[in-house]
């Protein structure tokens, strides 16, 4: 068996054999690509998740809320991931290669609310969150939900960027959360790249939410002319009145379509790459047989 070949740790300068990890989906093994060491490499291994994009939303959300009221493991912070990356394809982001703008406004907004008036405080869970213009969300404020969604809890210790990242590391599998959705730091420093996608108008996107909220919903509102101002006076009802409400509303003005136009898709981006990869050799097969 070949001698391991110790290294210069690019962390703490020591000579020491390079760090052994496991991936944490399918439990391989292998020595890292770069030069680190077993301590310091355990050190990082969670860089890319408060580094990205969700890492840097989750911090500003979390300040926000309580010890009791964020996701209690792994599971339910899954779901927030699949929620604000549906929030973001909705949002329809577009850079002119000087700055980032939105095509649609809209935000994560609480079914109950953040501040409760009986000092109780709405859960950041993805059954208590809903993807809704962003200045309804600011006009309504905390204007509680009429049918609770009985995600709200007492007020418990607060978070800060002080505990923040502890508190992740000690309820939340992080490895496995970068590995299923492929988590990236955020690349500072360099020229902002052009580039536009079209988002999901507020019709599509309130059938969307209503269906992923449990409701059956098998109608969306046609694309004509005041088709967005009626999206929002549905979002208004559900908001103000209640979701069976709201729900009726959009199957008395909506039409009926297929159910893929209003079912999100809930393949983490490490399932939709090896599908990729299974049909790519699938399709390579097919044409050696052909040949």
């Amino acid at each position: 068996m070949a001698k391991l070949k110790p290294v210069t740790c690019r962390e703490c300068g020591h000579r020491r054999v390079k760090a052994l990890v496991t991936h944490p989906i399918t439990g391989k093994q292998r020595r890292t690509t770069v030069k680190l060491c077993q301590e310091c490499h355990s050190k990082i291994i969670d860089y890319p998740f408060f580094n990205s994009s969700f890492g840097q939303w989750l911090r500003r959300a979390f300040q926000r809320q309580c010890t009791n009221s964020i996701p209690r493991d792994t599971h339910e912070l899954r779901g927030i991931l699949y929620l604000w990356k549906f929030y973001r394809i909705a949002c329809g982001f577009h850079s002119d290669g000087e700055e980032v703008s939105k095509t649609y406004d809209y935000q994560l907004c609480h079914i109950d609310p953040v501040k409760g008036d009986d000092g109780s405080v709405g859960r950041l869970v993805s059954s208590n969150l809903i993807i809704a213009p962003a200045k309804l969300n600011r006009e309504l404020s905390n204007i509680p939900y009429p049918y609770t969604s009985r995600e709200s809890v007492s007020l418990g210790d607060s978070i800060s960027d002080d505990n923040f990242v502890s508190i992740c590391r000690e309820r939340y599998d992080i490895p496995l959360l970068i590995s299923e959705f492929c988590l990236m730091p955020v690349k500072r420093g360099k020229e902002l790249p052009v580039f536009k996608s079209n988002g999901v108008d507020v019709a599509t996107t309130l059938s969307k939410e209503l269906k992923r909220l449990g409701y059956p919903i098998s109608h969306i509102i046609p694309m004509v002319v005041g088709a967005e101002e009626r999206a929002i006076d549905i979002y208004d009802t559900f908001f103000k009145v209640g979701g069976t409400l709201a729900c009726n509303l959009l199957i008395k003005d909506g039409m009926k379509c297929a159910s893929s136009w209003i079912e999100y898709d809930f393949l983490t981006p490490y399932e939709r790459n090896k599908l990729n990869k299974a049909k790519r050799e699938t399709r390579k097969n097919e044409e050696e047989e052909w040949w």
